[in-house]
């Protein structure tokens, strides 16, 4: 009951107006292409930076409640999908963020929640799948000339009389 009970205080926090805009922007525009633009953008000291550094730190904070025990591992896989898929956006570049930043512990125990069990590796890999194919999508339609659409209007024709 009590593992429950914290699921639903984490989905509430998740709920909160600031972290659902801190969401919104991982979930969807963030989507660095190497460990020097993940360093740019968190170390910006922007409106982005901050909600990078909420998003992970919060999923961080969770992958640690389950290292410690306070949550179990079955039950965060079962109802946090967002957690795998906001680190698969940063795992490629994780390595060399870490290095390049001093920061050998950065990420650590999502690393090895994720990365420590089979079904977590393999959650992993399909997301990065997903997400090769958002990047592809964006790089099509980025590299599609705009075009501005004329509206196009309709001869308006007149009733015919009956003679």
């Amino acid at each position: 009951m009590q593992q429950a009970e914290l699921i639903l205080k984490l989905y509430e926090l998740r709920r909160e107006a600031v972290m659902r805009e801190a969401r919104s922007y991982v979930g969807g525009d963030f989507l660095p292409a190497s460990a020097s633009e993940l360093i740019q953008i968190v170390s910006a000291g922007d409106r982005h930076s901050s909600f990078v550094l909420q998003v992970y730190g919060y999923w961080e904070m969770v992958a640690a409640f389950v290292r410690s025990g306070a949550l179990d591992a079955e039950l965060l896989y079962n109802t946090c999908p967002e957690m795998y898929f906001q680190y698969a956006k940063i795992q490629p570049h994780l390595a060399q963020f870490r290095e390049e930043m001093d920061m050998p512990e950065f990420l650590i125990s999502i690393e090895q929640l994720i990365e420590g069990s089979h079904a977590g590796r393999r959650r992993l890999e399909a997301m990065q799948k997903n997400l090769a194919a958002i990047a592809e999508a964006r790089s099509r339609s980025a590299s599609k000339p705009q075009t501005t659409s004329k509206p196009t209007s309709k001869p308006t024709s007149k009733p015919r009389r009956k003679r």
